[in-house]
């Protein structure tokens, strides 16, 4: 049968602790002491914890000694079988060494590999150090015993579960597992069997599972898995050792042990194992909070007739509040003995009960208990659904016409659908989004928030916007519009003899992030028909010339589906690097030239040099990963501009719908370009108005001058977040007001949607005459620690901080229902998407609360 597995590596950190020798006065017959200090050993991976085959095993190892260092060995293990070991002749304190193990193109090594190195010296001592590298390699045959696990315990008569999982790209032919001595067992399937063949066409990933019945009263037995593939090669697991117990006259109770995770959520699981040579007859965990039994949920295996039973439960904890909020839990279970010998965890080896910590975790996290034998854990805020097939999101939107959140998913070409109503994922998704979908926006139809029944979707694997609908019946594309693509020019006067010279460089780029906006029918707040535009910023093509190479531009499209020239409209905004006012010194006048090749056949020039706009060339490009995101009434957008930047400081553009937009013939305009009209130009001179002039984009970067990891707009584009090394709040015109902390290593961040506040102004009554809410004049910004700040946007403080169980380290979205009765927030973390119904936050501003206090949600 196919199976998709997802396992959990936990990992232990040792410490080194450092002996220090006091001076004996005893005498040493011969007057030498001997050598009982041992060596170091240190490995270390050069290319990080996962690394791809085709680059070789990557790691280095220092070993130092302080007479003289003997041996270093190397011992791999699953993923790869072999020893590497070094013998010294002379004296050498000090061993450092780079390894690259390369492998052939058929090679089957892979998936998790284990190191141990060993260094010793020539007294015998020896210390150990050990690396965990995985190797991703497709074709390689990996085979895994899930059960018995290690410590597994067994007893005359009763089963014990053998459970071998196998992967290989190419199928999987045979499975099974051996046990030595053989007549250990016995096994009561019929037929007896110990493996399983299959024929074409085969499945890439395969369990096999079955019980087996010990024969012997004491002693051990081995048990390994292996398996083959279809090129024939067979791989085998690490080999399981499994102890064999009296059950005469047992009165002690199980072995149990659990594991979970040092912060969780209410749907979490607990992984209870429990031994017992009489078998086990029910398996549970328990539940305190504050002294107080809040549940003790057990189990019947007795039927099983097990030594060795593992259990996954569901914490179930949906009532407990407020959030976040800590408990104690145990794992429990009952033998089947006469005398029903219970007890509750009591081992901290058979499966590890510390709360695993990433490097680096912070923020007040749970303590292992001082007995080591129970978890104090903390039930966090939201919700936590796997991606259907993972991958990676770049961008997402919600929805509030059918309360679903739309991702992009371009790792695997799809736009993935999470419903709110359920709380889960469309496992369809929508895989016609286009090659390679990145950023995603919806379709205006009003100023007043209201939006369509579809989504835009930049393709940035291709030169084109896919615009979908995404109705429950239907939830496909509509139409892809192309996009042009646009000639940046330099345009030149030279003398002797006076003539014109043009520089063309070409940036037919791919679009990345988009936001779309709205132009109104005149006296109302409806959209136009023919003004709804999409904001977009292009990823770089390495075609692109010098000095555009790697380097990105933010342009403008008029959404319609129509092969129609006429009714097509662009622009690439120049004017967020272009100024004619501004001084000409060491500067290029600009031309702008627009191309649509077949079936279109269109070329215009859109900026000429009558226009006598003047840039600085090097300095025209954005970072190669400038991010859009439009306001709630589709009236504004900011755009940042981050990835790699060939300007000192990066830039932060606005826009605006509400300045004029000058295109078409009538900005057409003739002039000459030198005395006597010897040389002259022509063409339109099209200028959008809403873009933020180029002084004011350098004014904001002056005051910050950092990379930027992502922007946020409000409800009505009045205030803007920027992420770089702080939050800085910023005003319509980009003008900063303010910042706040923000920690690398984790950069989503949104407002409330309701925020509908100028950056400059606090808007509430407090303040007259505004009437707004201070409860929705905050902002929400992620940690690496695996918290959510919450800010005032005005008096830029901390309100407090949500707790979840997993950093957001993709887009964070906050959003609303139809009704405006609900919000919640949405966030991309390693596990999947977390979901956080957001209560009624207060804002206690102007009076200045304790900084970060847990928020309670409920």
């Amino acid at each position: 049968m196919r199976l998709v597995t997802r396992s959990s590596a936990f990992w232990g950190i040792s410490a080194l602790a450092l002996a220090v020798w006091a001076c004996e006065t005893a005498t040493n017959i011969g007057g030498r002491q001997p050598d009982t200090q041992p060596p170091f050993i240190s490995l270390s991976n050069t290319a990080g914890d996962t690394q791809d085959i085709a680059g070789g095993l990557r790691f280095s190892v220092s070993a130092l000694d302080n007479l003289g260092l003997k041996h270093v060995n190397l011992t791999f293990s699953g993923g790869l079988i072999a020893t590497l070991d070094t013998t010294f002749t002379t004296t050498v304190k000090t061993y450092a060494a780079a390894h690259t193990i390369n492998f052939g193109s058929g090679s089957g090594a892979g998936g998790n590999i284990m190191i141990v190195g060993r260094a010793s010296d020539g007294n015998g001592n020896f210390s150990e150090d050990t690396l965990f590298i995985f190797l991703a390699n497709v074709q390689a045959l990996r085979v895994r015993l899930v059960l018995p696990s290690p410590g597994a315990l067994a007893s005359t008569g009763k089963g014990i579960p053998v459970d071998v999982i196998a992967v290989q790209a190419g199928g999987i032919k045979k499975i099974g597992f051996l046990v030595s001595p053989a007549a250990s067992v016995t096994n009561p399937t019929t037929p007896p069997n110990d493996s399983s063949m299959f024929a074409a066409p085969l499945a890439d990933s395969v369990e096999y599972q079955d019980t087996v019945v010990v024969v012997p009263s004491s002693g051990t037995f081995n048990v390994v898995g292996f398996a083959e593939d279809s090129a024939g090669r067979r791989g085998f697991t690490n080999v399981v050792t499994v102890q064999i117990q009296s059950v005469a006259t047992d009165n002690t109770p199980p072995i149990v042990a659990h594991r979970i995770a040092p912060r969780v959520e209410v749907d979490d699981t607990i992984h209870v194992r429990a031994q017992d040579p009489s078998a086990i007859s029910w398996i549970g965990f328990i539940v305190d909070t504050n002294g107080v039994r809040m549940k003790f949920d057990t189990v019947n295996v007795a039927a099983g007739n097990l030594s060795d039973v593992t259990r996954h439960f569901s914490l179930g904890l949906q009532g407990l509040s407020p959030l976040p909020h800590t408990i104690v839990v145990k794992g429990y279970a009952c033998d089947g003995a006469v005398a029903r010998n219970c007890d509750s965890t009591n081992s901290t080896t058979l499966i590890p009960s510390a709360p695993f910590r990433s490097p680096g975790f912070s923020g007040g996290g749970p303590l292992l208990a001082p007995a080591g034998l129970i978890d104090t854990v903390v039930v966090v805020s939201g919700v936590t659904s796997a991606f259907p097939f993972g991958g990676r999101i770049a961008d997402a939107i919600f929805n509030g016409n059918d309360s679903s959140l739309y991702l992009t998913n371009p790792t695997l070409g799809r736009v993935e659908i999470f419903q709110v109503a359920n709380t889960s994922f469309v496992a369809a998704g929508i895989p016609t989004a286009g090659p390679m979908p990145w950023g995603i926006a919806l379709w205006p139809r009003d100023t007043l928030g209201n939006y369509g029944d579809s989504i835009v979707v930049a393709n940035a694997g291709g030169l084109e916007l896919s615009i979908i609908d995404v109705r429950a019946a239907v939830r496909r594309l509509v139409w892809r519009q192309d996009l042009p693509d646009y000639l940046i020019e330099t345009y030149r006067v030279l003398t002797s003899p006076i003539r014109e010279e043009i520089h063309v460089f070409d940036v037919s780029d791919r679009p990345q992030y988009v936001g779309t906006v709205c132009r109104v029918i005149s006296g109302s707040s409806t959209c136009h028909a023919d003004s709804i535009f999409a904001i977009y910023s292009t990823e770089p093509t390495l075609s692109s010339s010098v000095p555009f190479t790697g380097r990105a531009t933010l342009r403008m499209e008029k959404l319609i589906n129509t092969p129609d020239t006429t009714l097509l409209f662009s622009h690439l905004f120049w004017e967020l690097a272009g100024d004619s006012t501004l001084s000409s010194d060491s500067r290029d006048t600009l031309r702008i030239e627009m191309r649509r090749g077949r079936p279109y056949n269109q070329q215009q020039l859109q900026l000429s040099a009558c226009q006598g706009v003047t840039i600085v060339l090097a300095e025209f490009g954005l970072g190669d990963s400038t991010y859009v995101r439009n306001s709630g009434n589709f009236t504004h957008a900011i755009i940042g501009e981050g990835g790699h930047i060939t300007t000192k400081f990066a830039r932060v553009i606005g826009y605006t719908t509400k300045a004029a937009l000058l295109h078409g013939d009538g900005t057409a305009r003739r002039c000459d370009t030198s005395l006597g009209g010897i040389t002259s130009d022509s063409g339109r001179n099209e200028r959008d108005l809403g873009v933020t002039p180029a002084i004011d984009v350098s004014d904001f970067i002056s005051n910050t001058g950092v990379n930027i990891h992502s922007v946020a707009t409000n409800f009505n584009g009045g205030t803007n977040l920027v992420r770089a090394d702080s939050i800085y709040f910023l005003d319509e015109g980009m003008k900063l007001k303010g910042t706040a902390p923000a920690p690398l290593g984790a950069f989503g961040m949104d407002m409330n949607y309701n925020h509908n506040f100028l950056a400059g102004d606090p808007g509430t009554p407090t303040f007259p005459p505004g009437t707004g809410n201070p409860n929705d004049r905050i902002a929400f910004s992620a940690r690496p620690d695996g918290n959510i700040d919450v800010w005032d946007t005005f008096f830029y403080g901390q309100i407090g901080t949500i707790v979840v169980r997993d950093p957001v380290i993709g887009p964070l979205r906050v959003a609303r229902n139809r009704a405006n009765t609900r919000q919640w927030l949405f966030g991309v973390t390693p596990a999947g998407l977390v979901m956080i119904e957001l209560p009624v936050i207060t804002n206690p501003f102007p009076s200045k609360p304790m900084w970060g206090p847990p928020i309670p949600i409920k």
